[in-house]
């Protein structure tokens, strides 16, 4: 049996050379096969080159490997890209953003398109400036909602403030959780507030004037600390007396509306009896003012005749004596029935004048 059947490869000494031993033992004559020898880089080309036609002479490619041909500017496509994408960004029209460089402020900018320096060199942040916030105070919070008034009473309020961002670098840079912030804020002068007025007045009518005052002491607050903050306005939804005490105190909010609806009705009978009086005070004093007038005017007038007949009367004494009489006789007979006998007349003729049928014809 040939030795090159045997599954260690042929052995020392077989074929022509011949050796010593038995041709049949596996270890080849009584010796230990060769150790197989490690795979250096040459027989890994050769054998990569085997198994992709590439090996000797018979390749296609001369013993190289395939060549990929990528052209040199799709390197440059990543890097344009992220330029791109973080260097151009739009602002809409109730936003700001904010640029910085390496953490320093640069600039604010509006909407549009604008342009910055690539991450990490510039980064922009943005913000709604435009649309109104709202932050609400003492909903479901015993610590936020009860106050204490000046007469010493306890009061549980809610509020909202409604604002928006008017400085976007300050509301950025300069506070730190600036939502936190104004909520404090407004809680404090709440407090401030309602700790110098009465409690009537705060659960029911002040509540509009007391809304103007926090709204105005928290803008000067929140200008205060910088907080790039405008207080649009200040919300009271509720002021109401503790729980457990306000059936008892509607019953004294109850009675004093009906102290100041008899105070009111009261007020409005005085009124109307006092505008009558003057009404008819002044009527009397108009009536007084018009007689006083025209007796002026008649003694005024009297007195002018009387300087015009006398001025006649100087001219003429004897005519004027007799018309100032005449006119006087009809004055005092212009209306009287009276018939005038005269006593010279002569015998058998009735010396009779019916003055009362001539007035009758007359008219």
């Amino acid at each position: 049996m040939s030795d090159n059947n045997s599954p260690w490869g042929p052995k020392p000494g077989s074929g022509n050379g011949g050796g010593k031993g038995d041709g049949n033992s596996p270890w080849g004559g009584g010796q230990r096969p060769n150790r197989p020898q490690r795979p250096s880089r040459d027989n890994v080309i050769e054998g990569f080159k085997s198994r992709t036609g590439g090996g000797g002479n018979g390749g296609g490619n001369n013993g190289q490997l395939p060549e990929f041909n990528i052209p040199k500017w799709a390197f440059l496509l990543v890097p344009a890209f992220f330029l791109v994408s973080t260097s151009f960004f739009t602002v809409q029209g109730n936003e700001q953003a904010l640029i910085l460089r390496f953490g320093d402020y640069q600039r604010t900018v509006g909407s549009g398109l604008h342009f910055k320096f690539p991450n990490p060199i510039e980064k922009k942040t943005v913000q709604d400036v435009t649309n109104q916030r709202e932050t609400i105070v003492g909903i479901n919070n015993n610590a936020e909602s009860l106050m204490l008034t000046g007469d010493e009473n306890i009061v549980d309020i809610n509020f909202a403030v409604l604002w928006n961002i008017k400085d976007l670098k300050s509301y950025v840079l300069k506070v730190d959780q600036p939502e936190d912030l104004v909520k404090s804020a407004a809680e404090s002068v709440v407090r401030e507030i309602i700790g110098k007025n009465e409690l009537d007045s705060i659960i029911t009518t002040g509540r509009q004037q007391y809304g103007g005052q926090v709204r105005e002491r928290l803008q000067e607050l929140l200008d205060e600390y910088e907080s790039g903050v405008n207080v649009e306005g200040v919300q009271f939804q509720k002021t109401d007396p503790p729980a457990e005490v306000v059936d008892d105190f509607l019953d004294v909010v109850n009675a004093s509306q009906e102290a100041e609806r008899a105070i009111n009705e009261a007020r409005a009978y005085r009124n109307t009896k006092v505008l009558e009086a003057e009404g008819e005070a002044a009527k009397l004093l108009q009536q007084a003012e018009g007689y006083r007038d025209s007796v002026i005017a008649d003694a005024e007038g009297e007195a002018q005749r009387f300087k015009l007949i006398y001025g006649e009367y100087k001219l003429a004494p004897k005519v004027t004596r007799q018309r100032m009489y005449l006119e006087t006789l009809e004055k005092v007979y212009g209306d009287a029935e009276k018939i005038v006998l005269d006593g010279d007349a002569g015998s058998g003729v009735v010396p009779y004048l019916p003055l009362d049928q001539l007035n009758k014809k007359g008219n």
